[in-house]
């Protein structure tokens, strides 16, 4: 008869591989070496599952650890199993936050071992008391229910099939099938707040309530009911919110008048989680700031705009200094806007043209110029004060109000580089995707051209 905690191990693969149809493929599972994760590679094994290891070498304990590293890889070697190895960088040791860190380094490992061999899902041998821990962990500092139900028996391709089982089956276990482990003498320590609430705070609470663990276990299954609840409900309310930008193909916009619901800061929350997760504070005064300003947070940029508070996904680079256009041809490889795709990097080059009906100006993103007039060209970002002259139009326009024209949000226009004359400050010969000067248009009697392409 299977024990409870090869039954569980079972219900969670069986379950997951009717869902996804990967059967057939490998398992990953993380494995320390420690006895938890030793209990879930063994009972994968016995069962009869294809597996691989994930190890993690973190170097911080000295030969224990290599110690630990030496075990799975015989471990694995004797069951003719595979180990993804690394190691962590020699400094790993050093700075704030290191279980985060070490959090961070075996997760960045597994997914993308998981995404570029196609393997059938991630394992972690993740209880029912690392479920509780993480609860009162959360909960004490304080979070939403995303928070509360973080250790979740599944997320997405990572599995916790062991998240029914107790600390104490799971001992039991091993103990009963006489399984080697190595113990990780930093487990010891009460100086990560993780291992006082393990070491303390939950033996108290099953000392003054024996069924704590059952009861927590109870509370979370609510919760993550209520949390789908809660995810269907405020999707269904964020649509009103938040769209695709009008002005920035590309971009997502949070409309302003989501801060005058009566759960604005929930539904801001939902709305933003996938993007770098704002402080709702931050965002409020940003909705109140002037157009140009803007939020950073990792990857993200969120911009005050007309539209709304855009959300862009970008690392600019202000174009620097300038680069002159010469002997028929030039090249530029920086952030364009190009009237299609909002910034890009993308490279302009200007081939010579042999001929050309006076007619063919070309377009706004491959225009079709005439050096006769324009010996020497140079690519710089535009400063107030520039001015071009419009193709098709009297006068002058400035190069200011024609970003307005274009809808260039006045936060991305510090990006835009204009095509512009090395001896005539202050006049543009083109905006790219915006506007061409007639100055330069082919006119009769031209004969030598270029013709500007876009290469991306």
């Amino acid at each position: 008869m299977k024990s409870r905690v090869d039954q569980s191990i079972q219900a969670s693969l069986e379950a997951y591989l009717a869902r996804e149809g990967a059967a057939g493929k490998p398992f990953l599972v993380m494995c320390s070496g420690g006895q938890d994760s030793m209990v879930l590679a063994d009972s994968v094994y016995r069962l009869g599952y294809a597996l691989e290891l994930v190890h993690v070498n973190y170097g911080l304990r000295g030969a224990e650890s290599e110690g630990d590293q030496a075990f799975v890889e015989d471990w694995a070697a004797a069951r003719k199993l595979r180990v993804h190895l690394t190691k962590a960088p020699v400094d790993f040791g050093d700075g704030a936050d290191l279980q985060a860190r070490a959090r961070g380094l075996r997760y960045d490992l597994v997914n993308e071992l998981f995404d570029a061999e196609h393997h059938a899902a991630i394992l972690v041998a993740h209880h029912a008391d690392d479920a509780a821990e993480t609860f009162l962990f959360h909960a004490a500092r304080g979070t939403g229910l995303d928070g509360l139900v973080a250790l979740a028996p599944q997320s997405g391709p990572l599995l916790r099939p062991l998240w029914d089982v107790s600390k104490a089956q799971v001992q039991a276990h091993a103990k009963k099938l006489g399984l080697q482990w190595r113990d990780d003498s930093s487990n010891a320590s009460d100086k990560y707040t993780r291992n006082h609430l393990r070491h303390h705070a939950l033996p108290s609470l099953r000392d003054a309530m024996p069924q704590a663990l059952e009861g927590l276990r109870t509370t979370l299954k609510n919760l993550r009911e209520l949390q789908s609840f809660v995810d269907v409900a405020v999707r269904r309310e964020s649509i009103l919110y938040m769209g695709k930008s009008k002005e920035v193909p590309g971009a997502t916009v949070l409309y302003r008048d989501v801060l005058d619901h009566p759960h604005s800061s929930v539904i801001v929350w939902y709305i933003l989680k996938d993007f770098g997760g704002f402080d709702f504070d931050a965002v409020c005064s940003l909705a109140q700031s002037q157009v140009g300003a803007m939020l950073q947070r990792g990857p993200w940029q969120m911009w005050a705009e007309r539209e709304g508070l855009l959300l862009l996904q970008e690392d600019f680079q202000e174009f620097a200094g300038s680069t002159s256009l010469e002997n028929g041809w030039g090249s530029l490889i920086g952030p364009l806007w190009n009237g299609k795709t909002w910034v890009a990097k993308t490279m302009w080059t200007a081939q010579e043209q042999g001929h050309a009906a006076t007619e063919d100006m070309g377009s706004l993103s491959a225009p079709v110029l005439s050096l006769q007039r324009t010996p020497s060209l140079v690519w710089r970002p535009w400063v107030e004060g520039d001015f071009l002259l419009p193709l098709g139009m009297k006068g002058r326009k400035k190069v200011s109000d024609i970003l307005t024209e274009a809808k260039v949000p006045a936060g991305l226009r510090k990006y835009v580089v204009v095509l512009a004359a090395e001896e005539a400050a202050g006049e543009v010969y083109w905006v790219p995707g915006a506007r061409l000067s007639r100055t330069i248009a082919v006119q009769p009697g031209d004969s030598h051209f270029w013709r500007l392409t876009e290469v991306r």
